[in-house]
This record gives structure tokens, C-alpha cells and sequence, in this order.
């Protein structure tokens, strides 16, 4: 394969750090800028990183810029709208086939974008993680965004050379609105296994530790997760919550209200939205991890990311029965892998791991060989590289 054949740039998520949406795009196209497959340049909206990186620059081989929009500052829309326009220019390669990489569907926020990439010889690949129709946070502005989203997607086949998603609804949507006018293609989320220790050992203690990271949206499930974890400790007193991740003001005073009702509110740690160094060290240190979706349209949509990082951590994995979940979990076999919203099952299936370290052992092992097989980012990044072949 040619090296250097492809110049990419990604819009609508930062390389360097983040939650769901940098964690995709980052190990999906990382393991191409190391071989020199693709070259790489990352149009960031907003500073929400937890590394000090700058406003631009170069980093890891892939150079960056911050536009920056604020709401309190009407005129700041004209910065962002000509920075990144110029950034697009500037960042287009002679001699290579230039990509606009857009992580997410096509909005108010990204369209003019989309449109001059595409006018000044970018090919545009749409990735697609969540299906807009069951998008759920309210306020003015956001409902606006949806509803642009929704109308521009459906109409996406004309501006639009590829699309790529996580899940089978995702697909079954994508053609519905393309029909066969571009290609849609299935590209699961991918994960570095360099982050996580090899061959974890798992022993018998009392301290254990649950965790959870990502959003705190009622999609999630975490008012069930805290009801379970106050029935465990209740009977086993030095176990932990441990939490991370970040949410909407309206979620999280909606989540910190319950740990402050909870019995057990004192073994509940709250530890922020960590740098990316930091979340692999806590994932390293804890024992059983929960994905604990609700029976939901949007949670039955797509395909929980965490999870993948859970599975790679080689450790016992809680999960419910929503979405794609039960194509690569079978319970009792790599998770306990159990009905949502659930209180009661919930509960069972941690005291069951609690009490049995060879239960976490197995599940732990039969896991990490999940990720291996279906998740690992070196093999799940040749996928997109077929992708921009295509394009």
C-alpha cells in the first residue's frame, strides 16, 4: 500500500483528548498516522481538552487549530466560520486525495464546512455514531441543531461521498436516506490495547472497585446503578463506586442529588473528566465495570463506546441487553449481561462478581478476547482505509 496516499482532516472531534466521540475518532486513525498512511490535520470547535495543548500547533504528527465559538459573543460566529474555512485551505494537499473526516451528522454548526470542503476538492465521509431523531437534551438552541441535523442528513447523498457507522440501526438509517446513491459502510468502534495491561491478575479482595465512565444522561442508567450499589454495600461495605466522565448541569445535579440521598454516599467517588492518562489509570485500578443503558431509542440506536474500553481493560463486565450488545456478549460467557433499568438484576449480578474472584477471572479473560477479535484498532483502522479507497 502507498504510503502518505491520503491528506485527512477531522472536524467535529478532538484527536488529543475526551470522552466517546475523541476516544473513536483517536483510535480509529492514530494507528494510520503511525504507519504514514494517512497524513492528519484536527479542526477543533471548542477547548474542552484536559491537556494543555494550545490554540494551534502540531502534535504527535498532526497539526491542529482551535476556532472557538461563543454564545455570549454573536460576532465570535465569523472567526469560527473564516478560521475554519482558512483552516481547511491551507491544511488541502497537493498530490494526495484530501478527506474531510466529519465525526457526526451534518448540522448548523459544520454544514458550511462540509459544503467548502467539498467545493474546493475535499471528499467528505460522514461517521456516525448516533442516530439525531432520539437525541434528548432540550434547550432552544440544541433543539434547533437537531432538527437542522435530521433535515441535512436525510438529504446527505448530496453532499457527501462516504458514510461510515458503529452499529445496524445506524446502517439500516444511513441507506434510508443515501438509498444507493453513496456507499455506507460498517466500521465498529476500535480500541488501543497498548492502554490496558496485558494479562491483569485478578484476586480475592475486599476493596473492590466498580466503575463507570462517560455521560450521566438518563440514557445511561446510573439512578439504577446507584440503587444497586447501595443494596451491595450494604452487605459488603468496602466496595466502591467509582465514577468519571462529564454531563449536562440538568444530569449531573440529577446524579449528585441521588448519591447525596444515597445510604451508602460516603463509598461514591466522584473523580471528574480525567485526561487520557489519568481514565486509563483508573480503569487499570478497578475490578468490575458497568455499562447499564436504558431501554431506550437512542440507547437501542448505537453502540455504547465505553463498553469496548471495558472489554479491553480484561476485567468482569456488567452490561445490558440494548442495541448490538448481545451480537459480541453472551451472557454468563464474556459479562453478566442482564435486563435494563433493572434495579434487582443489577444488584445480583454485582454481588455475584463480588463473591467470586474465578467468576471475574473468566469473564475478565473471555473479555480482553472480545476486543481482541472484534475491537483492536490496528485491524479496525484498515477498514477505514478500505473506506477512503473508495471514496
Amino acid at each position: 500500500m502507498v504510503k502518505n496516499k491520503y491528506n485527512v482532516v477531522l472536524i467535529g472531534a478532538s484527536f488529543f483528548d475526551g470522552m466517546a466521540g475523541s476516544m473513536r475518532v483517536r483510535n480509529l486513525l492514530e494507528p494510520l498516522v503511525e504507519k504514514d498512511l494517512i497524513s492528519l490535520s484536527n479542526l477543533i470547535y471548542e477547548k474542552d481538552n484536559k491537556e494543555p495543548i494550545g490554540k494551534k500547533g502540531i502534535i504527535q504528527h498532526v497539526t491542529f487549530k482551535i476556532i472557538g465559538f461563543r454564545m455570549i459573543n454573536i460576532f465570535s460566529v465569523f472567526g469560527f466560520i473564516f478560521g475554519g474555512m482558512s483552516f481547511l485551505r491551507k491544511n488541502k494537499k497537493k498530490h494526495l486525495k484530501n478527506i474531510l473526516y466529519n465525526f457526526g451528522s451534518p448540522d448548523v454548526k459544520n454544514i458550511l464546512f462540509i459544503l467548502y470542503a467539498r467545493l474546493i476538492g475535499y471528499k467528505v465521509i460522514l461517521d456516525v455514531m448516533e442516530d439525531m431523531n432520539f437525541e434528548g437534551h432540550a434547550g432552544f438552541i440544541h433543539k434547533i441543531r437537531i432538527k437542522t441535523s435530521v433535515f441535512l442528513f436525510k438529504h446527505s447523498r448530496y453532499f457527501v461521498d462516504s458514510i461510515i457507522t458503529i452499529s445496524e440501526h445506524l446502517m439500516k438509517l444511513s441507506r434510508s436516506a443515501v438509498g444507493n446513491k453513496i456507499p455506507v459502510s460498517f466500521v465498529p468502534i476500535a480500541v488501543n490495547l497498548k492502554n490496558f495491561e496485558p494479562a491483569p491478575v485478578v484476586t480475592q479482595k475486599d476493596n473492590l472497585k466498580i466503575f463507570y465512565g462517560g455521560s450521566f444522561g438518563k440514557k445511561d442508567g446510573l439512578n439504577y446503578l446507584i440503587s444497586a450499589f447501595d443494596k451491595l454495600n450494604s452487605v459488603h461495605t468496602a466496595t466502591e463506586l467509582i465514577f468519571t466522565g462529564s454531563a449536562h448541569k440538568a444530569d449531573m445535579d440529577r446524579i449528585v442529588a441521588q448519591i447525596d440521598t444515597a445510604a451508602n454516599k460516603n463509598k461514591i467517588v466522584y473523580k471528574g473528566f480525567l485526561s487520557n492518562s489519568d481514565y486509563y489509570a483508573v480503569l487499570n485500578d478497578c475490578d468490575i465495570f458497568c455499562m447499564t443503558r436504558v431501554n431506550s431509542k437512542f440507547s437501542n440506536a448505537g453502540f455504547p463506546s465505553k463498553l469496548v474500553e471495558f472489554l479491553a481493560a480484561g476485567k468482569a463486565i456488567i452490561a445490558t441487553r440494548v442495541g448490538d450488545v448481545p451480537l459480541y456478549l453472551e451472557n454468563d460467557v464474556n459479562a453478566l449481561v442482564i435486563s435494563p433499568e433493572s434495579v434487582d438484576e443489577l444488584a445480583a449480578a454485582l454481588t455475584m462478581l463480588v463473591e467470586n474472584v474465578e467468576k471475574r477471572r473468566t469473564l475478565g479473560i473471555a473479555a480482553r478476547k472480545t476486543a481482541e477479535q472484534y475491537f483492536e484498532s490496528n485491524s479496525v483502522s484498515m477498514m477505514l482505509i478500505s473506506v477512503l479507497e473508495s471514496v
